[in-house]
């Protein structure tokens, strides 16, 4: 196989879901001898493809490719709207803030911001995450309309849902019933979802002007077990927060504040 058809491969194993890899576990999902395996993720993290912790030395995605995934949305007022309210969830919850957009299936996340709080749950810009498991993909699909949610996943509400989404919802009646729940309660929760031990609380903003899409959420240490009332006023602070922006770019879903 050729480098980049192995590039590709290794670029997968992170777009499925793996947030990061040693050595041994990449050359075993790869197939490849060690001394391929080597000089391969080697050169991938000289050029800025792959980004290798000091101490662990295990390889994440790297910054590159965050930069790339990102520069593939256009940045509008939308985004830098978006930016500005992130600032406020993350230095007003002390928590990570993520700003995700939707990417058929999955959410790509096209910001990070990183808390106070002294452990922090991180995703690398460009991570990508099976939408109908977590809160920001739920958020995210909620604002779809009938038409755009069919494109993704058909018409028959007894049909089965793609294998990576089954962890969550067998068909896709499932998924809507879900899908109405945050759509009315204008906000999506996942505790020890697809990471065990991590929580989230998200929300979508969509522009009248040209349709695009935007989540945004706060990301907690579930196995910290945070206190009902400390979930509580994350998920007032980002009702509050998305609602706002919501109502500046005139998105009709969010006309009221919430609880109106």
């Amino acid at each position: 196989m050729s480098i980049l058809g192995n590039v590709q491969r290794v670029l997968a194993l992170f777009a499925d879901g793996a947030v990061d890899l040693s050595f041994t576990e990449a050359a075993a999902q790869l197939d490849l001898p060690k001394s391929s395996a080597s000089h391969l993720l080697n050169q991938m993290q000289r050029y800025g493809l792959l980004d290798q912790h000091p101490v662990t030395r295990r390889y994440r995605a790297g910054a590159l490719l965050g930069r790339a995934a990102h520069a593939a949305y256009v940045s509008s007022v939308l985004d830098d709207e978006c930016r500005n309210v992130l600032e406020q969830l993350s230095s007003r919850s002390g928590l990570t803030a993520y700003l995700s957009a939707l990417s058929g299936h999955d959410t790509v996340v096209l910001q990070r911001l990183n808390g106070s709080a002294p452990v922090q749950v991180l995703s690398s810009p460009g991570s990508r995450r099976d939408a109908t498991s977590t809160a920001m993909g739920r958020a995210l699909l909620s604002r779809l309309n009938a038409p755009e949610l069919h494109a993704l996943y058909g018409q028959d509400a007894a049909s089965a849902l793609p294998v990576a989404s089954q962890g969550a919802f067998a068909t896709l009646e499932q998924l809507q019933d879900c899908l109405g729940e945050v759509s009315e309660a204008r906000h999506a929760i996942a505790i020890d979802g697809p990471i065990p031990g991590v929580g989230a609380i998200a929300a979508a903003v969509r522009s009248p002007l040209d349709g695009e899409l935007r989540g945004l959420c706060i990301s907690f240490v579930s196995s910290l077990q945070p206190s009902a009332a400390q979930i509580e006023r994350w998920r007032a602070l980002l009702l509050f927060e998305v609602g706002s922006l919501g109502r500046r770019i005139g998105d009709p879903f969010w006309k009221f504040p919430s609880g109106q």
